[in-house]
């Protein structure tokens, strides 16, 4: 397979200001590591480590200090107009909460139509059969587009968010903590909602978790990050057999067994 997304050398940093004193935070730091083409990569470490100012400068949300992102062998940074209008559309986020994800005054047909009124010319019965088509990937019903997502369980609204992911047809999916909102039973669900889809769509996976049992189950290959750096990364058997880090050792012991 070949690389979706390499990230090199990446370094994002914050200011602090606190008591009229300006310091930095170095959040991402010196990270490398590619994502294939169909693969479910996978970040994993304890609040505050990076992962998801990481996951905000690969969707252009932030901005690095250094470091390049390259998607399909070229910069993100260095992208023509056209390649900077189509990059959005090609990796896109599904968030952790799906209860302030969705904007409460629209319906979900407005949700997963507004996409495709400002990134396509479709006709409307093709808008139509895109957005049908996509509720049947994520196990929505057809009758729930004429509704609003407080008429639905945090489950639900979380294949919504989904939903309105894939409705570009994107390569890569961003999933940030997707799953630690919800029940347990419900987790399940949206787990292997994304295994399915990888599978159907041959859609890469950045999966972004602090739940390590998840993990274990969902990934290909796992990153371990601690402290804005990426201190080990393996395929997924290799990390939880063989830790080489002493960090991973313990985050491993750390995480409840099942």
């Amino acid at each position: 397979m070949e690389n979706l997304l390499e990230i090199k050398n990446l370094v994002v940093e914050y200011k602090n200001i606190n008591n009229n004193t300006e310091s930095v935070l170095r959040a991402v730091d010196n990270v490398s590591f590619c994502i294939k083409s169909g693969e479910i990569y996978a970040l994993a470490g304890e609040s505050g480590c990076g992962k998801s100012t990481l996951s905000k400068a690969v969707t252009k949300l932030v901005k690095p200090l250094s470091g390049d992102i390259l998607y399909k062998g070229k910069s993100i940074f260095k992208q023509s107009k056209q390649e900077k209008k189509e990059y959005p559309a090609k990796v896109q986020m599904v968030f952790q909460n799906p209860y302030s994800s969705l904007n409460p005054k629209m319906k979900i047909l407005d949700t997963l139509k507004e996409p495709l009124d400002i990134n396509t010319k479709f006709s409307k019965n093709r808008k139509m059969a895109v957005i049908k088509q996509v509720l049947e990937e994520v196990g929505l019903m057809e009758d729930c587009l004429h509704l609003y997502p407080h008429q639905f369980s945090g489950g639900q609204r979380q294949r919504i968010a989904i939903a309105r992911a894939l409705i570009l047809n994107p390569k890569l999916l961003i999933a940030d903590e997707p799953v630690s909102a919800l029940d347990a039973s419900i987790q399940a669900q949206i787990i292997n909602l994304l295994r399915d889809l990888r599978q159907q769509r041959e859609l890469a996976i950045l999966f972004i978790s602090h739940d390590l049992n998840v993990i274990r189950y969902i990934a290909d290959r796992v990153g371990i990050m601690y402290c804005g750096k990426l201190i080990e990364e393996n395929v997924t058997s290799s990390i939880f057999n063989f830790p080489h880090q002493e960090y991973t050792r313990t985050l491993l012991n750390s995480a409840p067994s099942l």
